[in-house]
């Protein structure tokens, strides 16, 4: 419950008939979760969601190089690696306004955010995102991808986490 993803499946449940959309659902999900979603989503909807387990990086890559968007309505995150995963290959990102991904996720320029636990707006920001001239083509801005690029850089990040390991010795 806490990655969102009942979110995910009811918002996109209710736009499968306007958007022609594939989910890829990386990770293994719960047996009794899925089950209690089936109940709750149209067959449609299943029939247009794929499931890929255990995938090294190079397999997350290759996911990254083809998804259109990712869309993460997390309701409790720090700072997810995936979705810096898609900030820094340039995956456009929708996903809740909480934790790190603030940090990285510009609304108009590289994703959509949106109020965690909102459903309504989880759809308006899917349906922005798909309507977007750029993020429906699985793009974002020039500008906006160098500078998350530079922002997420493992250089960066590392420089970064000496700098607080020294400031607490």
């Amino acid at each position: 419950p806490h990655q969102g993803g009942d979110l995910l499946l009811l918002a996109l449940d209710q736009i499968i008939t306007e958007f022609p959309l594939e989910l890829i659902v990386v990770g293994r999900c719960a047996t009794e979760f899925l089950e209690k979603m089936k109940s709750a989503t149209s067959e449609a909807l299943w029939q247009r969601i794929r499931f890929k387990n255990e995938l090294t990086s190079a397999d997350i890559a290759e996911e990254l190089a083809v998804a259109t968007m990712m869309v993460l309505p997390t309701r409790a995150d720090t700072g997810p690696m995936a979705v810096k995963e898609a900030v820094v290959a340039g995956v456009p990102v929708v996903a809740s306004a909480v934790g790190g991904i603030t940090d990285y996720v510009f609304p108009g320029e590289n994703g959509y955010l949106f109020p965690s636990g909102n459903l309504d707006a989880c759809i308006s920001a899917i349906k922005a995102a798909c309507r977007h001239p750029l993020f429906s083509q699985g793009l974002v801005e020039a500008a906006t991808l160098v500078k998350m690029r530079d922002y997420l850089s493992p250089e960066l990040m590392g420089r970064r986490f000496l700098e607080t390991y020294q400031l607490v010795k």
